[in-house]
């Protein structure tokens, strides 16, 4: 959070309830700005709830969309054994309810603006969000100076997703990944946090 600037637009991928969209929100600050991606509809009311009692309306924007490597409409699952809601394949059989959402690139949400700081959490779909913003992510003079991702490394087998291919991608945009302790991540085995940091 120390990241965070007065000021900052950021990307929120995967709002969840607005955990982390209030503090984020409360962090920059009236000059800030942040965009909460959010397609669960159940989890998106409650985040509409927790930003309207925080009096934040002004400095957020909800979009009921799933974040991905293009636009379209994707399969989406929200799991009514657990907090979790994932996109899924066409042929996967789950045990929650599944509906058909609409999903945005970062790269179409952000053609020409800037993002200071991007946070993303989204069951195993990191690498998908990140495809779908490669342009940004390579303009070093708009892509965010760094990158929160929740990695779910048990959840790849859906999209093909490795340790080396999504730290290969964030390479060649010209990031350095990093644990919460501020140790290079050479790979990523188990489920956690890490951070990528735009190089100078």
């Amino acid at each position: 959070m120390s990241e965070v600037r007065p000021g900052d637009v950021v990307a929120d991928v995967g709002a969840y309830i607005g955990l982390y969209t209030i503090a984020l929100a409360k962090r920059v600050g009236p000059t800030g700005h942040v965009v909460a991606f959010e397609p669960d509809p159940a989890n998106l009311a409650a985040l509409r709830e927790h930003v309207s009692l925080n009096s934040l309306a002004g400095g957020i924007e909800l979009r009921p969309e799933a974040v991905g490597a293009s636009t379209g409409r994707v399969r989406f699952a929200a799991y009514a054994s657990s907090e979790s809601s994932v996109m899924s394949s066409a042929d996967e059989s789950t045990a929650g309810n599944e509906s058909m959402v609409e999903c945005v690139s970062l790269d179409h949400v952000f053609p020409r603006a800037r993002l200071d700081i991007l946070k993303i959490d989204v069951e195993g779909y990191e690498e998908r969000v990140v495809e779908g913003a490669m342009s940004l992510l390579k303009d070093g003079s708009r892509g965010p100076r760094a990158i929160f991702i929740e990695v779910h490394p048990y959840a790849w087998h859906e999209t093909g997703t490795t340790s080396e291919s999504l730290l290969g991608l964030l390479e060649n945009c010209n990031y350095q990944v990093q644990d919460l302790a501020g140790k290079p991540v050479e790979r990523i085995e188990e489920y956690g946090e890490v951070v990528a940091y735009r190089r100078c």
